[in-house]
């Protein structure tokens, strides 16, 4: 018989919750798809904090631990695998494990002991590490594994995980999955949030999508399939089968001028003018270290970088680089809309005076758009859906010649991929060049002309459109190819 470790009946916390019906047991893996992200940030902070709800009942481990009437003060048991470890960099990997955990009362500590028994616990999860490293000299996945182990001490049956495969390797994945099956077989539970539903099929049990903050679909095993959901994902699905879309790939076809070279290392590659180049890195990180040059303005000896057959200048207007999670890097929240959509057009500008008739003009072809809030003086009270049409949109307007885009479809929600797929149609129509690093693909072959899988530092497959079907890896949709 199985253990329930969590369960939510009939949860509503407006506006965030709205009837929500959830439960996990131990020894499953259980995945949470957001279609939208309404509720998910406050479901979280509710299971871990027990935060305040107007109706429902929640169980963990048996116990009522929140209702309407009376809810439990102190943190629940649960651990939180995400973007931020929650770790102290300036301590050391077994001080972290053992020290820095609730329920610790030695007043000696001994150094010996604790530096021996964190070795063990650490070749447990298949990680070989001096415990005595400083938590700041480790990879993430390396802190990943280090707060999990710090999870099995402290007797941690709850693990949440979420975006995890957006952050590492494919081959750290790999090897992060082995770490859960793992977690599994000894009775811990696992609630596993991603935004595709291929990945989730793949490792879990079961798996809920969830809809402006209830759930709307409960699979299990059996039903996981591409049938199964294609009712929730109507929208996408139209645009990805879209004949007339599938046609402007053809021309992709034809010769074309160099838009991009790179030669870093081992690493070269070179670009069509107007193609879009997925870029997958399976086991290096070396897409960072391409990301961060193209900001640098001094290139190290052996490295070359060429927009358009001409040497790559940081800084200018002709080359756009987006990172992961831009809305915080590439927007000013003081200034106004029109502030940010006109701030990369000074290489256009002739006088003060054509600046107002930029903005104005912005503001008339933006207004169906936005809305009254192309008007905004800031920034603060625009939905997320409207910072990313700002970002995108000052790029179209600016127009450069070549764009890197760091995984621009990870953590973002069902709707929100599709608007941003759309933007990269709008890239190749006016003929710009795209590069898209990324260690996990999530529908990215959509967009994609060619495919790069980048291993040990150097190309070691690549995969035309016509070839995407022979990808092996979890890819999201994989385009309509037209004869």
């Amino acid at each position: 018989m199985k253990t329930e470790l969590l369960r939510l009946e009939h949860v509503f916390a407006p506006p965030e919750l709205s009837d929500l019906n959830m439960d996990i047991y131990e020894g499953e893996i259980t995945a949470l798809i957001g279609l939208d992200y309404i509720g998910i940030d406050y479901m979280l902070n509710l299971i871990r904090c027990n935060l305040p709800i107007r109706y429902g009942r929640i169980f963990f481990r048996g116990e009522r631990i929140n209702d309407q009437y009376i809810r439990r003060k102190q943190p629940n048991k649960i651990a939180f695998i995400g973007r931020q470890p929650a770790l102290i960099d300036s301590l050391s990997v077994a001080e972290n494990i053992f020290v820095i955990r609730s329920g610790y009362r030695k007043r000696y500590i001994n150094y010996r002991h604790i530096k021996q028994q964190a070795q063990n616990i650490l070749a447990l999860f298949g990680l070989t590490l001096d415990p005595a490293l400083r938590t700041e000299t480790l990879s993430l996945y390396e802190k990943w594994i280090v707060e999990l182990a710090k999870a099995w001490v402290s007797g941690i049956r709850l693990i949440i995980m979420r975006d995890i495969s957006h952050f590492i390797t494919a081959e750290e994945l790999t090897q992060m999955i082995s770490v859960i099956n793992f977690l599994c077989k000894n009775g811990r539970g696992i609630l596993y949030l991603c935004n595709h539903h291929q990945e989730a099929f793949r490792l879990c049990s079961r798996c809920f999508l969830m809809k402006r903050g209830r759930i709307v679909k409960r699979f299990e095993k059996e039903e996981m399939t591409e049938n199964g959901i294609a009712h929730f994902i109507t929208g996408f699905e139209k645009w990805a089968h879209d004949t007339e879309r599938g046609k402007l790939f053809l021309s992709a076809r034809d010769p074309a001028p160099e838009g991009f070279f790179c030669r870093m290392g081992d690493l070269q590659f070179s670009i069509k003018k107007g193609e879009t180049l997925v870029l997958l890195d399976s086991n290096s990180r070396t897409i960072n270290r391409l990301f961060d040059l193209l900001h640098s303005k001094k290139k190290p000896a052996g490295v070359i970088l060429r927009i358009n057959g001409k040497p790559h200048q940081a800084g200018s207007r002709d080359c756009v680089t987006i990172p992961h999670h831009p809305v915080s890097a590439f927007l000013f929240p003081h200034l106004s809309v029109l502030d940010n959509l006109c701030f990369t057009l000074d290489h256009k500008l002739r006088s003060f005076r054509s600046m107002k008739q930029i903005k104005r003009a912005v503001a008339d072809d933006l207004y169906p758009l936005l809305g009254e809030a192309v008007y905004a003086q800031s920034l603060d009270d625009l939905t997320e859906r409207q910072l990313y049409d700002i970002i995108y949109q000052r790029i179209l307007i600016q127009n450069p010649s070549f764009i890197c885009v760091m995984q621009p479809l990870a953590s973002v929600d069902q709707a929100m991929r599709l608007r941003l797929l759309s933007y990269f149609d709008s890239f190749r129509a006016k003929g710009i060049t795209v590069c898209i690093p990324c260690f996990m693909l999530a529908d990215s072959l959509e967009i994609a002309d060619r495919l790069l899988v980048i291993k040990d530092g150097k190309i070691d497959r690549e995969y035309l459109r016509s070839d995407f079907s022979a990808y092996p890896g979890v890819s999201g949709s994989r385009p309509v190819c037209y004869p």
